[in-house]
């Protein structure tokens, strides 16, 4: 979830419920109000009534006969008249008018008439139909209020905090566009939110820190690299006019000849080692539309003369030729060492299958050992092969990775199956 939306969901929420809180707590103060209202009408009818009937000669006994339409009186004993208590209360009577019972509000008490000395009930009542129709409508114009300004505080919050949150989400953009490789400063958005201006001034730190330190490894690498390269070759070269010119010696050509392995597997572990780190900084901006098949034929092609010494066939299947949009040399170094590592891990009379697909490529291998092939960590050659530098598989993984390329490994029986699938696909 956006962080403005996130905001907006949690001030609206906020607001709703605080709007309906002060809803319900108005509605019942307005309805108390208005029962206020009738039942202060209803006691002044009770007193009007009972200070004529204290004064009036016969007025009760004229009601008998002609009782109105609000009021019931009828007489009562002193017991029954000191058991009542007066109170307000909410009813439905019959009106022969309307031939329905209607809703009234109705007030219940006893008084002793001065005239007579008897005791008598009175029940006043007033009809709530108007007061309904009150309340309805109060409540209707609540929900109305209610409604409006939920949908403007929503609509307010919204543009304020899009507006003030602008700076965060050009940032954000900005940092999604940069990388290390290009050593390239983001272009930070004006700000005028103190927190915004920190934000930026911090990012702005960071970044600047980050590309020196990447500026100055890079540089240091390639430098330690290359300049590893000249010595290990004049020792190298030396080394080998050493090995021809003590060739009838035998112990001296096992001596020299252990040396140069040694030597031969640093110059391969320093050229992978440069490749690694180029590859990780990415200084292979070049890319294109790479047709994969023909990449990878182009290198099985390559190493036929050593699948046929080992005698290990190799066949490919499918029609489909996948393309990706890469570096052309990164691919042709992919599958190299993809190739190699089939072979390398191999049987005598051995084979090698390749299957193509619209988005996937599998390399599959007969081999014994599963933990010789499996892993992509730097340095660990499964086959303890003096000649590996132990980087073949992590190159392959950076190249990879570089590219969105999802590639994964399993062993399906005597089968050790690499898939590469172009759009992440897990399925082996």
């Amino acid at each position: 979830m956006k962080l403005t939306n996130y905001l907006i969901s949690r001030i609206t929420l906020s607001f709703t419920a605080i709007m309906l809180i002060w809803a319900a707590i108005y509605f019942f103060l307005q309805m108390k109000e208005i029962h206020d209202g009738i039942d202060e009408g209803l006691t002044n009818l009770k007193q009007e009534f009972i200070a004529k009937a204290d004064t009036a000669s016969g007025f009760i006994e004229t009601l008998k006969d002609n009782t109105p339409p609000n009021f019931i009186v009828s007489e009562i004993s002193i017991e029954e008249a000191e058991k009542v208590i007066e109170d307000f209360t909410t009813a439905k009577i019959y009106f022969p008018t309307e031939q329905e019972k209607e809703e009234v509000r109705m007030l219940t008490t006893a008084f002793r008439c001065k005239q007579n000395g008897k005791y008598y009930q009175l029940q006043f009542f007033i009809s709530t139909v108007e007061s309904d129709d009150l309340t309805k409508n109060v409540l209707y114009l609540l929900l109305g209020l209610w409604v409006a300004l939920a949908s403007t505080v929503f609509a307010v919050s919204k543009i304020i905090l899009i507006k003030a949150n602008k700076p965060f989400y050009q940032l954000l953009d900005e940092l999604k566009k940069f990388h290390l490789d290009n050593s390239r400063m983001i272009d930070f958005p004006p700000a005028k939110i103190r927190e915004y201006i920190q934000l930026n001034n911090s990012v702005r730190e960071l970044l600047e820190e980050n590309i020196r330190i990447f500026t100055e490894q890079k540089v240091f690498i390639e430098n330690t690299s290359h300049e590893l390269q000249t010595p290990l070759a004049i020792v190298i070269v030396r080394l080998e006019t050493m090995l021809e010119k003590y060739r009838n010696d035998g112990e001296q050509v096992k001596e020299i000849a252990g040396i140069l392995n040694v030597l031969n597997r640093m110059k391969r572990l320093n050229s992978n080692l440069l490749l690694l780190s180029k590859i990780k900084n990415r200084q292979f901006p070049e890319s294109r539309a790479v047709n994969l098949r023909k990449v990878l034929e182009a290198v099985v092609a390559e190493f036929e003369d050593i699948a046929a010494y080992r005698q290990i066939t190799t066949e490919q299947k499918g029609d489909a030729s996948p393309t990706l949009q890469m570096n052309e040399d990164l691919a042709y170094i992919l599958f190299t060492n993809l190739i190699k590592n089939a072979i390398a891990h191999n049987m005598q009379n051995g084979k090698i299958s390749i299957h193509y697909a619209a988005t996937a490529i599998t390399i599959a291998n007969i081999g014994n050992s599963v933990a010789a092939v499996t892993s992509f960590d730097r340095y660990r050659s499964g086959a303890n092969d003096e000649k590996s530098s132990g980087l073949g598989l992590s190159i392959v993984k950076s190249i990879a990775s570089l590219y969105r390329i999802d590639i994964n490994y399993c062993h399906d029986g005597e089968m050790h199956v690499f898939k590469l699938s172009l759009h992440n696909t897990d399925e082996c």
